[in-house]
């Protein structure tokens, strides 16, 4: 496990979690269930079961999901998973909901982040996928988000509609492909401050925090800034005449 602490504690938490799964699933010769991750989760979760000769499946949104839950195993799990999806149904004639409201609801009835799957955000509501052990909970309490009243009830999976991601597209002009200049163009911070961001731990490039500000950038990377979303470098687009370089870049919506 030594391999995968860092000077970032929150990050060597979720590493003590994870090994514990790992090392109970090794020892019951069970399958053992963690509850939904992150990218950053997954990514370190996969590497982890690798060395130790385990298999991890994900299970999530149909599509792209961004966050999962995960199975450790001796062997390919095939049985059931425990989560569910719920419908939620919303008149947003008067006021729109997004991502963040439901959310916050979420959390306001004392349900903890690591039960909450993908939100999907819809013209007519929402489906949540959330841990089995709460669906229930959240089905007898949810009744309005904000200041609209909602609907809700659990739905098969194999209904759930598929996962979409949206993007804003914005370029930005760069001095270099530095980290610290990338952070600096998408928030509009200054480059020192921008520096301090990377440095404090607050910036991941591809779900892993760097905190190497001259950590050189690809197209196609993924830049996660605390307190500011998560970027995609989508491509290169020029030179411009005073030198700088020109990215596409699309922002998580």
């Amino acid at each position: 496990m030594n391999l995968y602490i860092t000077k970032n504690e929150e990050q060597n938490e979720k590493t003590k979690q994870l090994y514990g799964k790992i090392k109970r699933a090794k020892e019951s010769w069970q399958p053992v269930f963690t509850s939904f991750l992150g990218p950053d989760e997954q990514i370190l979760l996969s590497k982890m079961c690798e060395s130790e000769d385990l298999c991890v499946n994900f299970f999530g949104s149909k599509g792209c999901f961004e966050r999962a839950m995960a199975v450790i195993s001796s062997y390919k799990y095939e049985g059931d998973i425990p989560l569910e999806v719920i419908k939620i149904t919303a008149n947003m004639k008067f006021e729109k909901l997004e991502h963040k409201d439901y959310f916050g609801t979420l959390l306001s009835l004392g349900i903890k982040k690591e039960k909450i799957g993908d939100i999907n955000v819809y013209s007519d509501g929402a489906e949540i996928w959330i841990s089995r052990e709460i669906s229930d909970y959240v089905c007898l309490n949810l009744n309005k988000i904000k200041h609209t009243g909602v609907k809700v009830n659990k739905i098969p999976v194999h209904e759930a509609r598929e996962r979409v991601q949206e993007f804003k597209i914005t370029n930005v002009n760069v001095a270099s492909t530095r980290l610290d200049c990338f952070v600096s163009e998408i928030t509009g911070l200054s480059r020192s401050l921008a520096a301090s961001k990377v440095k404090s731990g607050d910036v991941k490039l591809n779900h892993c925090v760097i905190e190497d500000t001259s950590f050189k950038v690809s197209e196609g990377d993924i830049i996660s800034i605390r307190g500011f979303g998560r970027f995609i470098v989508h491509s290169f687009i020029k030179t411009s005449k005073s030198g700088r370089l020109v990215y596409q870049i699309k922002k998580y919506i």
